[in-house]
């Protein structure tokens, strides 16, 4: 039904004068039409709250990575002055899509074909399955959203491993799911009988690890016998080893989904794409009920071409990664105090509960060094955080600002003590309250808890290279007392305060001394 302005209406002829000066569209442009027409929501009239769904009222919307333009607002730089390692992508960038991106231009004058016929044809080559098997998403997110919608009812429960992607918790929620954890180390030793859904993240986000076909084959067996879904999130397997995949099994399982994400293995997450494999029942259902038109024309010509041409590239893509996680986690695991994670993927996890640092303060001083990471207390990990493993000479970035934080933070200790340490004395400096204390002679100095030169890396001052058991070296310093002696410290603590640079302190001060 149309509905017409009455302009005779007593509204309107209490206002004749305004039509006769400047006509109507002084109305519109000065009275909005929400107070014009409809009175306001006033006291008596039914809450918004009331006429909503009630399981929405406390929901909070998830934390992610990717805040690059919000980041470089907060510190006043520009996005390319900063390096994102918050977000986990591959490494080499996105291949050459200019020529594709610009044909593809041609066609966003028309909708595009929601049957995405050449995307599922594409998709189902490369992981050899077949086209019915698949369904178009704008990227996983929405997967998962689709999939909630789908499966889940208001009361049913839904199984989790943690820490895990939120995405899960989040969508279930939103559908009325009653949500169960459990640890993502104990996943595949569950009885999934009193479950709508189970979900898994393989490798897991944010723990880096992978967990082996059979395993996963094993857990898929369990859910599909009892008709509990398992979704299995594959967003980075092509980052870590695509051979581990279940794929196959969710082709022909009615209770076993994958889903793939195109967007963290081709570095193109501007463009949103992702792609569930489901088997033909499930995916007819699937691609029923999703939104029509849920991938833009481009992006589905993009999804196209990499998924068609590929296979060199994400040949050098695991080369690289694996030389470069290798190097990362042993630089990483050098600094005193820093725990990574063994990581199977393009992402390393680290524990900073021994870190004097705690993961904000520490998220908040790298920004400020131009370098983003992630705070992982989203993951409801309190004091780690996670990093992207990237290329060599941005990895060298990244611990570079790591030592020239902690180097900062160390001095700025140093000056939070120095006057009452001066007039105290060098004796009185012994820190003999401190659990950890005598760390290496009674009465030592302790105006340097953390030495400001770590890692040296000089064998003559006593410090050592060990060896890990799980691999990669980290450098000791329990060999090295030189920094507790008190006129040492004194010396060191001067030229700091003086403005010297760490390195000029140590050519000035230490090399004397060893």
């Amino acid at each position: 039904m149309m509905y017409r302005l009455n302009t005779d209406n007593i509204f309107f002829r209490q206002r004749k004068s305004i039509f006769s000066e400047v006509g109507k569209s002084y109305i519109s442009s000065n009275f909005p039409s929400s107070t014009l027409i409809l009175p306001a929501n006033k006291k008596g009239h039914v809450h918004l709250n009331k006429r909503v769904r009630k399981n929405l009222s406390d929901l909070q919307p998830c934390i992610h990575g990717a805040r690059l333009s919000e980041s470089a607002q907060v510190v006043g730089k520009r996005a390319d002055e900063l390096l994102d390692f918050s977000v986990n992508l591959n490494p080499l960038g996105p291949p050459k899509l200019r020529s594709v991106v610009s044909a593809a231009y041609n066609s966003i004058t028309n909708y595009p074909d929601n049957r995405y016929p050449g995307l599922k044809k594409a998709a189902a080559d490369y992981l050899h399955v077949s086209p019915e098997n698949i369904v178009p998403g704008n990227g996983s997110s929405e997967l998962i959203h689709l999939l909630a919608q789908t499966i889940i009812e208001s009361g049913d429960k839904v199984l989790i491993p943690a820490p895990t992607f939120s995405e899960y918790e989040f969508q279930c929620k939103l559908f009325g799911a009653d949500i169960e954890y459990v640890d993502c180390s104990m996943i595949t030793n569950i009885q999934p009988d009193n479950f709508k859904a189970v979900f898994l993240c393989n490798p897991n986000n944010p723990t880096g690890k992978l967990l082996h076909r059979k395993d996963v084959i094993s857990l898929a067996q369990k859910c599909a016998s009892s008709g509990v879904f398992l979704i299995v999130d594959e967003a980075f397997i092509e980052l870590s080893d695509p051979g581990e995949s279940v794929a196959d099994i969710a082709a022909s399982n009615d209770f076993v989904i994958v889903l793939r994400s195109v967007t963290k293995t081709f570095a193109v997450p501007g463009l949103r794409i992702g792609f569930a494999v489901a088997s033909p029942r499930l995916a007819r259902l699937l691609n029923n009920i999703r939104l029509h038109w849920n991938m833009n024309s481009i992006a589905a010509a993009v999804c196209e071409k990499l998924l068609g041409d590929s296979h060199d590239y994400l040949k050098r893509t695991l080369t690289l990664l694996k030389r470069e996680r290798e190097w990362l986690s042993s630089k990483l695991g050098a600094f005193r105090g820093f725990k990574p994670y063994p990581s199977d993927t393009n992402f390393i996890l680290i524990d900073l509960s021994d870190f004097g640092l705690g993961s904000v303060e520490l998220t908040e001083r790298m920004l400020r060094h131009g370098i983003i990471i992630r705070d992982c207390a989203s993951f409801d990990l309190q004091n780690h955080i996670r990093v992207a493993v990237r290329k060599r000479s941005e990895n060298r970035k990244l611990i570079a600002a790591f030592t020239n934080v902690i180097a900062q933070w160390g001095r700025e200790l140093a000056e939070k003590e120095i006057a009452n340490a001066l007039v105290r004395g060098v004796a009185a400096r012994s820190r003999i309250d401190c659990e950890y204390y005598p760390c290496h002679f009674a009465g030592q100095d302790c105006t340097f808890c953390f030495c400001p030169f770590y890692p040296c890396e000089n064998t003559k001052t006593g410090g050592e290279v060990l060896h890990r058991s799980t691999g990669g070296t980290v450098w000791s310093c329990a060999g090295c007392d030189l920094i507790h002696d008190g006129d040492i410290a004194d010396k060191v603590l001067k030229e700091l305060m003086g403005g010297k640079k760490i390195k000029d302190v140590w050519k000035l001060i230490m090399e004397s001394h060893i």
